[in-house]
């Protein structure tokens, strides 16, 4: 094969690459054990199944799970600059309800969306009882710019089914659920509740992303 050719096909091979991966991005859920869904299997969590779903859609999506058990809002919050980054282009933000104070629950709720809004990353607020109730919740969404989507169980049916019941504390007491964790068909459920809006907000802040 002359050289000629051979740079010919080349630079094509690279240009094909370079397109491909200016379509693929990161999407980051970050939060609590919610979040890494404790206790299932890790082929069958929220986020895998909400990658799962996005690729079948058309999206080249890697949905990172940054889920930590026992995380709180303010180690949440502190914990952003190092999780975003160049390929990052949405943010589920689950700060939960492990800390026993509601205020400081609520105080850095706020504070990671105001530096998500900062930081010109979109955002999905996925509250807790802890911290807001639904009507503030939708309201601190709205003044930093994220979108709302509601507690990550909305949706999810309270049975032995959804539920592993491992937390006997309603929302009252840990703020954690009706059943502690979810199960793998409850992580499901959840990754289906919130693909829509997802795909929602892909299309409105990255028009041509879908493949």
């Amino acid at each position: 094969m002359k050289p000629a050719i051979r740079l010919i096909l080349a630079l094509v091979s690279a240009s094909t690459l370079l397109a491909t991966a200016a379509q693929a991005f990161e999407i980051y859920a970050i939060g609590t054990s919610a979040t890494n869904c404790k206790g299932v299997d890790q082929d069958k969590t929220f986020t895998v199944r909400l990658q799962e779903i996005l690729r079948r859609d058309g999206y080249d999506a890697t949905v990172i799970n940054g889920g930590i058990d026992g995380d709180r809002p303010v180690w949440i919050y502190k914990r952003l600059p190092q999780a975003i980054n160049a390929r990052t282009r949405l943010v589920i933000f689950e700060p939960g309800p492990n800390d026993p104070d509601p205020a400081y629950s609520r105080e850095y709720a706020e504070k990671g969306l105001a530096w998500l809004q900062e930081h010109h990353m979109p955002a999905i607020y996925m509250s807790s009882p802890r911290a807001h109730s639904a009507e503030q919740a939708a309201d601190a969404a709205r003044r930093y710019g994220a979108y709302y989507y509601g507690t990550m169980s909305k949706g999810v049916p309270v049975d032995r089914a959804h539920w592993q019941f491992d937390n006997d504390k309603q929302f009252g007491g840990s703020g954690k659920g009706p059943g502690g964790h979810m199960t793998a068909e409850g992580c499901l459920m959840a990754a289906q509740g919130i693909a829509p809006l997802v795909e929602q907000v892909l299309q409105e802040k990255y028009p041509g992303r879908k493949n």
